[in-house]
């Protein structure tokens, strides 16, 4: 089969849907069959480093424009001139595709907490991402959940949907002088060993200002945390600044923004544990890349979050203040639970490894491909 990958948002740090998108291409030049191709649209015209070298790939310059008319001309002008057997597109997909699309679609919190993102924003996702799942070949999805949730929301037949899980990678091996440089970074914002860590965006439905609120507590509680820090790391996404007013006071809460991919790794290593308290989401990578450090996790009982956890995190309900701060506090101080979970964790998280991906991928594109072209259905 011959596949072209919409990557024009690649390099624009796109959090799950880039690294979705990523961990897809390495899975596929791992587990593709010797005669695929596989073209990935970029603006720079140079292949992502997961398929740098990859035979079967190649890479084809892409001008970014904005999303109406990228989606309305440029991408399927280029179609008709490549003329591709199936397209991957995330998100969004060509309007009046000449070929059949497959659609990655990471979660519906779109549809149902509306309140989370800007009016304009909810009304292009819930307009345009119902339509089109519907009308693509396949659907990509991250998760049995939000499997469910797109046969549920949107009445797409079941067998069009196809999970492909996140990958997760092994921790980066990173060198003395990488290690140090960002240690240092990290001592001059004020960050110290013990810490309980938060990594992800600053996005309403991460439930953030909880976390803070619970960990306050925590620290109030039970003079074992006092010396603790909660280190929160990542970029806010979009409305107020309900997490600084939740720490306001507190000398304990420390905020990064966003972190390089070194910074990163030495706070997942470094964290006494990780806590994600997500509302909503359609899979949840960073509590499996806290797992892979053997770093113990805090994580909800909501959406997709059991079933990707499985039994190597502690599970609450992340509505509850007093279960999370019971949480925080267990994660931080049962040290019998702290070593089953330091141990359960790196074997959960190696079950999502690149070759189950692309297994995943090929079957997924492979369906899609022999179902024919996308049409309202």
């Amino acid at each position: 089969m011959r596949v072209t990958f919409d990557g024009v948002f690649l390099g624009e740090g796109r959090g799950g849907d880039e690294t979705f998108l990523r961990g897809l291409l390495a899975g596929l030049a791992l587990r593709a069959d010797p005669a695929d191709r596989f073209e990935v649209l970029t603006p720079n015209g140079v292949l992502p480093p997961e398929v740098a070298f990859a035979p079967a790939f190649t890479a084809s310059a892409i001008r970014r424009r904005p999303g109406p008319w990228h989606f309305t001309r440029t991408l399927p002008a280029q179609l008709r001139r490549a003329r591709p057997d199936i397209l991957v597109a995330v998100t969004h997909g060509p309007v009046g595709s000449p070929i059949p699309v497959a659609l990655t679609v990471g979660d519906l919190s779109f549809e149902h907490r509306r309140r989370d993102y800007p009016p304009a924003t909810a009304f292009r996702l819930r307009t345009l991402v119902r339509r089109q799942a519907r009308d693509a070949s396949v659907v990509l999805v991250p998760s049995e959940f939000t499997r469910a949730d797109v046969v549920a929301s949107y009445g797409v037949a079941p067998e069009a949907v196809r999970v492909v899980p996140n990958r997760v990678t092994a921790p980066a091996r990173l060198d003395a002088g990488t290690m140090a440089e960002a240690d240092a970074w990290l001592a001059t914002r004020g960050v110290r060993a013990p810490f309980l860590l938060y990594l992800g965006n600053l996005h309403p439905r991460k439930n953030v200002p909880l976390l803070i609120r619970s960990f306050l507590r925590a620290q109030r509680a039970n003079a074992d945390l006092r010396g603790h820090q909660l280190v929160i790391a990542g970029g806010r996404w979009f409305r107020g600044d309900d997490e600084k007013e939740a720490a306001a006071g507190s000398g304990q809460v420390v905020f990064l923004g966003r972190v390089s991919d070194s910074v990163r790794s030495r706070l997942l290593g470094g964290a006494s544990a990780v806590a994600y308290l997500s509302l909503f989401e359609g899979f949840g990578l960073p509590p499996l890349e806290a797992m892979a450090h053997g770093t113990p996790v805090l994580t909800s009982l909501a959406t997709s979050l059991p079933e990707v956890c499985g039994n190597a995190a502690l599970l609450v309900d992340p509505l509850d203040g007093e279960a999370v701060t019971a949480g925080v506090v267990r994660i931080l101080t049962d040290e019998a639970l702290r070593e089953r979970l330091r141990v359960a964790g790196p074997a959960r998280a190696a079950e999502f490894d690149t070759e189950r991906v692309g297994t995943a991928a090929v079957d997924a594109l492979r369906w899609g491909l022999a179902r024919g072209p996308a049409r309202r259905r």
